[in-house]
């Protein structure tokens, strides 16, 4: 027996998502900005390289504590950094949040709709397909970019010219390519799922109207 859901608790459910869609924009916000503040510099552009590894001592807490390792990458500072670099990081940045942003979005139309019943129905596919889309080009996209500023900033400091970008980064985003996939895939069901509650309820209407 089906377990009707009382008014409280759909409501409650709904303040839930509200909730955490809400401090999930300001997050991302704030992240957002750090990584603005973070990069661009009164120095130059901020951007952290691999180095040949080397035994470092360093002070932590202000200075209250010895530190020694390895380092194995530095944060460098580059003033000239061409305008098409400049533009791939602005790109990147803004691409992720949005991309971020849209995800959201979808999952507040997709959780509204579920708390409301309404499964099988087109706003639902195209928030899915949204999300798979974005899960799928953005990540990609965003590694382009950053590759192009890298080097950039990689000519201004007079360390060579840069490299396209290595497989391995794109090793790294490949499970969120994967998710992306599987949420296409479940939008696909979707679409069938509502093509077939179509055609059971013209059907339907059919056999009324000979009745």
């Amino acid at each position: 027996m089906a377990t009707r859901i009382s008014p409280r608790s759909e409501i409650a459910d709904a303040v839930t998502v509200i909730f955490y869609a809400v401090a999930s924009v300001v997050i991302i916000g704030i992240a957002t900005w750090l990584r603005v503040l973070t990069t661009f510099r009164e120095d130059g552009i901020a951007w952290t390289i691999p180095i040949d590894a080397m035994p470092v001592d360093a002070t932590g807490d202000s200075g209250a504590i010895s530190i020694s390792g390895i380092a194995e990458e530095v944060v460098v500072f580059a003033p000239n950094v061409n305008a098409v670099s400049i533009a791939a990081i602005i790109a990147s940045i803004a691409l992720w949040a949005a991309a971020a942003l849209l995800i959201i979005g979808s999952v507040i139309l997709l959780a509204g709709n579920f708390l409301r019943g309404r499964f099988f129905v087109d706003a639902n596919v195209r928030a899915l397909v949204a999300t798979g889309w974005t899960l799928v080009i953005a990540p990609i996209a965003i590694v382009l970019f950053d590759t192009m500023g890298r080097n950039g900033v990689l000519s201004a400091i007079g360390t060579g010219p840069g490299e396209p970008a290595h497989p391995l980064e794109f090793w790294s985003i490949l499970p969120i390519f994967a998710i992306g996939m599987a949420v296409g895939l479940i939008a696909v069901a979707f679409r069938r799922g509502i093509r077939t509650q179509r055609e059971n309820e013209s059907l339907q209407k059919e056999t009324e109207g000979l009745v």
